[in-house]
C-alpha cells in the first residue's frame, strides 16, 4: 500500500473530533453498486490475467510520423495474421494522463473485438478528452480529476447538442459514460473514479418505436419477388446439371474449346459453354480460382470463360453465391418468423425432415378443418389423409429463454410454386461443392454457405458472420440490397419481415398480443408491444377497445339481451341480433336508431337491408330458428297493433330466409336447439 492510499485510508476512518469512527458491524450487508461491481470485476480480471501491457501479445509502441511522435497500442490475434492496431496518438496531447489512459485501454481492449475497440475509442475522443480540452484540462494530471470534474462531464453530456441542433440521444449518453467507467476501471487511480461515474439516464436504453413493417400490398410484392427468384435458381441449377453432362460427354468425345473467344460467335454457344463448364469442372472440383489462376493452367479456357461468358456465369452452375443465398433465406424467414440472426445461422442438424404427422409419439401435428361450404354436399368420396412427412425447424436465439420450433408442411404450395422442400433441396445442391472447404468450425454446418467473389476466390466459403451479429454482415447486407433493387422493392431487413409476420398475428387474432409473444418467443409481452407492434396495429387495438366500450354499453341497457359474448363464432360484433352480420351498425336504417350510435334493434336484423345472413352455416340456422320462435313468443307481451306493426314483416322477411335453407341443413341445425330473448 503507498503512502497516498494509507492516507486516504486514514482520512476515511476519522470522526469530525479527530477519532476513530466505530468498525462497521459485521452483520450488515450492503450491496454493491453497478459501477463497483465493474471494478470489481475488474481488479479480478488483472489479478487472473496480469499485466497484459507486460504480455508480447499487446503492447504500446512510440513512435515518429513526419516528425510528430505517435503512439500506438497492438493486439496479437489469437489465430495469427496481421495484428490489429489502435491510433492512440491523441493522448499525447493530454501529458497527465497519457501513460495511465494508454495503460487502461490497453487492459480494457485486450478481449475485445476491433470493431468493439474502434467504436468505443471513438465515444471516448469524441466526448470525455473533446470535454477535458474546452474545459482547459489538457495539462490535467490523473491525481487531480474528482468527482466534481466527473459531475461536470454529465452535465456537459446532457447540454451537449449535434451537428443538426438536436440533444445527445439518452443511449448515446449511457454508452459514452460506460465507456468511460470501463475504461478508468482498468487504471489503478481511476477505480474510485470509475464508481463516480453515473449509470446514464434512466430507461435510456428502452426501445420506444416498434420495428416498421411492410404494408400488406409490400409484403406481397416480396414474396412474388422472392418465389420468381427461386424457380429461376431452380431452373439455373437444372440447365446446369445437363450443361455439365453434355460437356463431359464432349469430352469424351474429343472435343475442343473454340479458338478466339473474343471475337467467334461458336465461342459463344451453349455447347462451347457446356465444355468449358466440364474442364473447370475437372480441374478444379471445388471452388473455381480466379482467372489469373485459371490463365496459368489454360490459357483458351481462361479466355473463354472471361471473353465469351464471364466467370460469376460458369460459377453459378457449380455451386451458391451470397446473392443466391437471399431470396432462399427470405423464404426460410417467411415461413418461421425466426430472429434475423437465428434465420442466417441456421444449421443441418437443426433441420428435421422426417416428422411422421400420424405418430403417436408426440412428435407430430393433428390438422382439423372444417369446412361447413362443403362439409354437406351430396356424394363425393373422402379424400384420402395426407401421411408426408413433416418438417421440424429449431432455431437458436442466444438471449431466448426456450428454443423456437417450428413444425411445417414441406409440400404445403401449389403446381409450380415454391415449396419448403424445394427450398432445402435447393441449398443442399447449391453449397455440396463447396461445403468441404468451409474452415470456420461454426460455420461448417450451416444451410446458408457461399463462395466469395472472384476477385476474393483466395479465401475460402463462409456463412454470414458471427451467430451474433450474422445480420451485421456486409456480404449479407449488400447481397439483400441488390435484391432490393433487382426486383424495385421498397427498402426491408429480416427484421423488417419477422416484425410484419407478427403484426398479421396480432391482427388475424383480433389483437391478441399473446400469439404474437408465442410466435417471437418473447419472455415478456411487453417485448411484443414495444418493439413489434406497429403504429397501426395499435390504432387499429385502440379502436377495438372502443368498439368494446360501446357493446358492452348496449349489453348493459338491453338488460344482457345484446351479448356478444354469445355465438361469437357466427354473429358480427357489432350486430344487434345473434347469428347476423352488419354492413353498418352505425348507421340502422331502422326506427328508433341513431346516427353515429351502434344499433340496438335486436331481433329486427331479418328486415333491415343492411343485415347479412348464412344460410350455408347450420349454427348460424339454428339461431334462425330460435329467433322465430321468440319473435311468436313475444307476441304475448305486446298489443296486436303493435305485433302486426313492428314485427309482422320481421318474421315474413325471416320465413323467406328460412325457405331456402337446404332440407338436410336445416335438419342438422334442428339437432341442437337454443333458447334467445324475447323481442319488443
Amino acid at each position: 500500500m503507498d503512502c497516498g492510499t494509507k492516507f486516504m485510508d486514514d482520512l476515511m476512518n476519522l470522526d469530525l473530533d479527530g477519532g476513530s469512527l466505530p468498525a462497521p458491524s459485521p452483520n450488515k450487508k450492503t450491496r454493491s453498486s453497478r459501477a463497483q461491481q465493474v471494478v470489481n470485476q475488474s481488479i479480478k480480471r488483472e489479478a487472473t490475467q496480469g499485466n497484459l501491457e507486460n504480455l508480447p501479445s499487446t503492447r504500446l509502441e512510440r513512435g515518429i510520423d513526419n516528425g510528430n511522435p505517435t503512439l500506438t497500442a497492438i493486439f496479437v490475434k489469437a489465430g495469427g495474421g496481421k495484428p490489429d492496431r489502435i491510433d492512440l496518438s491523441f493522448l499525447l496531447d493530454f501529458p497527465g494522463l497519457t501513460d495511465s489512459f494508454a495503460e487502461g485501454f490497453l487492459k480494457w481492449f485486450k478481449p475485445l473485438k476491433q470493431i468493439t475497440r474502434v467504436t468505443s475509442l471513438g465515444q471516448l475522443r469524441t466526448h470525455w478528452f473533446t470535454y477535458l480540452a474546452e474545459q482547459g484540462l489538457t495539462k490535467i494530471d490523473i491525481t487531480k480529476l474528482d468527482e466534481q470534474i466527473i459531475v461536470g462531464y454529465n452535465t456537459w453530456l446532457h447540454h451537449r447538442r449535434k451537428a443538426d441542433g438536436k440533444p445527445l440521444h439518452p443511449k448515446t449518453i449511457g454508452q459514452t459514460l460506460s465507456s468511460l467507467r470501463s475504461c478508468l476501471s482498468t487504471i489503478p487511480q481511476g477505480r474510485t473514479l470509475a464508481e463516480m461515474v453515473p449509470l446514464g439516464p434512466p430507461g435510456a436504453g428502452r426501445k420506444t418505436e416498434a420495428t416498421s413493417v411492410l404494408t400488406l400490398h409490400e409484403l406481397l410484392s416480396v414474396m412474388a419477388a422472392v418465389e420468381k427468384e427461386i424457380l429461376a435458381l431452380r431452373d439455373r441449377w437444372a440447365k446446369g446439371r445437363q450443361l455439365l453432362e453434355l460437356g463431359r460427354q464432349r469430352l469424351l468425345d474429343g472435343a475442343v474449346l473454340e479458338r478466339n473467344p473474343k471475337e467467334s460467335e461458336k465461342a459463344r454457344s451453349e455447347e462451347n459453354l457446356a465444355l468449358a463448364l466440364a474442364m473447370l469442372d475437372q480441374l478444379y472440383p471445388g471452388m473455381l480460382p480466379g482467372l489469373d489462376a485459371i490463365y496459368s493452367d489454360n490459357r483458351l479456357l481462361s479466355n473463354t470463360v472471361n471473353s465469351a461468358f464471364t466467370h460469376g456465369l460458369v460459377a453459378s452452375y457449380l455451386y451458391s453465391t451470397n446473392r443466391d443465398l437471399v431470396p432462399l433465406a427470405l423464404s426460410i424467414a417467411l415461413a418461421t418468423a425466426f430472429n434475423a440472426n437465428t434465420v442466417l445461422t441456421l444449421q443441418w442438424k437443426n433441420i428435421d425432415r422426417k416428422i411422421d404427422r400420424l405418430s403417436n409419439s408426440g412428435r407430430a401435428v393433428k390438422f382439423e378443418v372444417k369446412d361447413y361450404e362443403h362439409d354437406y354436399n351430396d356424394g363425393g368420396e373422402d379424400i384420402p389423409e395426407d401421411t408426408s412427412p413433416l418438417t421440424k425447424i429449431t432455431g437458436d436465439k442466444p438471449r431466448a429463454r426456450y428454443q423456437i420450433v417450428r413444425l411445417l408442411d414441406p409440400e404445403a404450395s401449389g403446381p409450380n410454386q415454391v415449396s419448403l422442400n424445394l427450398v432445402l433441396d435447393l441449398l443442399l445442391d447449391l453449397t455440396a461443392r463447396i461445403r468441404p472447404l468451409v474452415v470456420q468450425e461454426d460455420h461448417k454446418d450451416r444451410i446458408f454457405i457461399a463462395a466469395p467473389k472472384q476477385q476474393m476466390s483466395k479465401f475460402p466459403p463462409r456463412g454470414f458472420g458471427r451467430e451474433d451479429r450474422a445480420a451485421g454482415d456486409t456480404n449479407w447486407q449488400d447481397a439483400l440490397g441488390y435484391f432490393i433493387r433487382d426486383n424495385h422493392l421498397p427498402a426491408f431487413s429480416l427484421k423488417t419481415i419477422r416484425a410484419t409476420l407478427m403484426d398479421y398475428v396480432q391482427l388475424l387474432n383480433r389483437g391478441d398480443l399473446q400469439a404474437a409473444r408465442q410466435v417471437g418467443n418473447h419472455a415478456s409481452r411487453v417485448t411484443t408491444w414495444t418493439h413489434y407492434t406497429s403504429n397501426l396495429v395499435k390504432q387499429l387495438l385502440q379502436e377495438s377497445t372502443g368498439e368494446t366500450m360501446l357493446v358492452r354499453e348496449r349489453w348493459l341497457q338491453s338488460s344482457g339481451k345484446m351479448d356478444p359474448r354469445k355465438f361469437r363464432e357466427w354473429t358480427d360484433k357489432g350486430c344487434a341480433t345473434p347469428g347476423w352480420m352488419c354492413l353498418d351498425p352505425f348507421d340502422s336504417p331502422r326506427s328508433n336508431q341513431k346516427k353515429d350510435r351502434l344499433c340496438t334493434a335486436y331481433g329486427e336484423c331479418p328486415d333491415c337491408p343492411l343485415a347479412a345472413a348464412r344460410i350455408d352455416n347450420p349454427h348460424n340456422v339454428m339461431l334462425y330458428e330460435a329467433l322465430r320462435h321468440a319473435i311468436y313468443r313475444s307476441a304475448t307481451s305486446m298489443t296486436a297493433s303493435m305485433w302486426q306493426e313492428r314485427w309482422a314483416q320481421v318474421v315474413t322477411a325471416l320465413d323467406a330466409l328460412l325457405a331456402q335453407v337446404p332440407v338436410r341443413l336445416l335438419d342438422e341445425s334442428r339437432q341442437i336447439v337454443v333458447e334467445l330473448p324475447n323481442v319488443g
